[in-house]
């Protein structure tokens, strides 16, 4: 009877090992193994081999997993018909099915699963070693699934969104950091129309103007750039800096045409442009405002650097803004001129 006692707890405990680290293994993020291996924490090395190619491990645990559920009842059933006789044998045979799915299987995966980390560590070793070992084998169960189709998965959007509102539901990101990352998915659904300062407010300076001719508007102002157009805002020649007009006003140097001061390198985009493809684009030309055109190639509006990043992290007002979205203004604008 204790031989009986002893080869079913055997069985069940090398069962729960090899379910609980398969559980553990497959669970266990690739990014944070990737993190723990830079940090070089022990065992971290052996879970990333596995981690990237995880079919051979899974395969041997698979396999001892197997062998001790099979081989293990096969012994159990001998063992009870030499010990209590052949018709007490489907009763052990019910009673230890039910202990393995329960203490074998359900338990030691919720385990692994809870506890993926720490316990993939503890055994990715092991695996890997024993993986190695029975390379042969592996290679001649990887040569009959070949013909199959591996497939790939790919993490969605919606995904990543639903990730990022379980993280703030549990504490583990904040909701500004959660806001964030939903906003970012928003770059490529938006373009430069949505979100540029329109025409009707545009802050430009005409380019035969003398500084001295502008200089209350330059006071007045709170744009750090401003077009520079001729004739009108469909001839936009270039851009020029509040900075560079103030020190010229401060050195008494009003006689100056803006010209003078201007970039002649006037960035311009299309109205349906994704504002996902501004970011390069500024990056790229190393400025902070382009032009944005219209079908006809007129002068649509101007959108900046910092229009695009509001997307991303909210409203940008500083002290000195009136307003605080000229796309609004814009809209006031055009119903009283309609209205009147």
């Amino acid at each position: 009877m204790n031989t009986l006692i002893a080869t079913i707890a055997i069985l069940i405990i090398g069962s729960a090992i090899f379910s609980c680290s398969e559980a553990a293994l497959f669970s266990a993020p690739i990014n944070k193994v990737e993190v723990l291996k830079e940090k070089g924490v022990s065992g971290a090395a052996s879970l990333l081999k596995i981690k990237k190619n995880m079919r051979p491990s899974i395969t041997v645990l698979v396999v001892f997993t197997n062998i001790f559920n099979v081989a293990g009842s096969a012994l159990v059933g001998m063992i009870t018909t030499q010990t209590l006789g052949s018709s007490v044998v489907g009763i052990v045979s019910a009673i230890l099915t039910f202990l393995v799915i329960i203490f074998a299987e359900i338990i030691p995966k919720t385990i692994g699963d809870v506890f993926a980390v720490p316990i993939s560590l503890k055994v990715a070793r092991p695996v890997l070693f024993a993986t190695k070992i029975l390379r042969p084998f592996t290679w001649f169960i990887e040569l009959i699934t070949a013909p199959f189709p591996k497939k790939t998965r790919k993490i969605t959007e919606g995904e990543i969104k639903t990730l990022s509102r379980l993280g703030y539901l549990e504490g583990v990101i904040e909701k500004d950091e959660k806001d964030m990352i939903n906003r970012v998915f928003m770059l490529n659904d938006l373009k430069a129309k949505d979100i540029m300062t329109p025409r009707t407010v545009i802050n430009a300076i005409e380019a035969e103007k003398s500084l001295g001719e502008i200089e209350e508007d330059i006071y007045e102002s709170s744009h750090s750039r401003m077009p520079i157009y001729e004739d009108n805002l469909d001839e936009i020649v270039g851009i020029c800096h509040r900075r560079d007009i103030l020190t010229n006003l401060a050195k008494d140097k009003k006689s100056r045409n803006i010209k003078e001061l201007m970039n002649s390198e006037v960035i311009t985009v299309k109205e349906s442009i994704k504002i996902d493809r501004l970011i390069p684009i500024f990056q790229k030309k190393r400025c902070h405002l382009a032009i944005v055109e219209d079908e006809f190639g007129g002068t649509s509006g101007v959108v900046t650097l910092e229009d695009v990043l509001e997307q991303i992290i909210g409203e940008v007002v500083d002290e000195f803004d009136e307003e605080v979205d000229l796309r609004e203004k814009a809209k006031r604008l055009n119903d009283s001129t309609v209205e009147s």
